[in-house]
C-alpha cells in the first residue's frame, strides 16, 4: 500500500460546481490538488498554494493510517478465536 492508493484516490472522477449556475466540470482529483485553477462554464476556480498542500499531505497521512489499521485488523483476526455455529 501506498502510492498506488495514492495515485488511484487522485485518478478518481469528481464533479465541480459551476460558480455561475451553469453545467458541473468533470476532472479527476488530481486536477483539483494539482493544478492552481480550474475553469468551468462560467467561471473559473483559483485554489491556494497552502489549501493544495494540505490536501495532498492529507491523502498520504489517509494512505499511510488506513496501512495501519489493515496491518493492526490482521493481527486482531489472526489472534481471534473463531466459534462456527452449525
Amino acid at each position: 500500500m501506498g502510492y498506488r492508493e495514492e495515485q488511484e484516490i487522485l485518478s478518481q472522477q469528481t464533479e465541480v460546481p459551476c460558480p455561475g449556475g451553469g453545467r458541473a466540470q468533470r476532472c479527476k482529483m488530481n486536477d483539483v490538488v494539482g493544478r492552481s485553477s480550474l475553469r468551468t462554464q462560467k467561471g473559473e476556480y483559483k485554489f491556494k498554494s497552502s489549501t493544495q498542500s494540505r490536501a495532498k499531505s492529507a491523502l498520504r497521512n489517509w494512505v499511510k493510517y488506513q496501512e495501519e489499521f489493515y496491518k493492526h485488523y490482521n493481527e486482531i483476526l489472526s489472534t481471534a478465536e473463531i466459534t462456527i455455529k452449525q
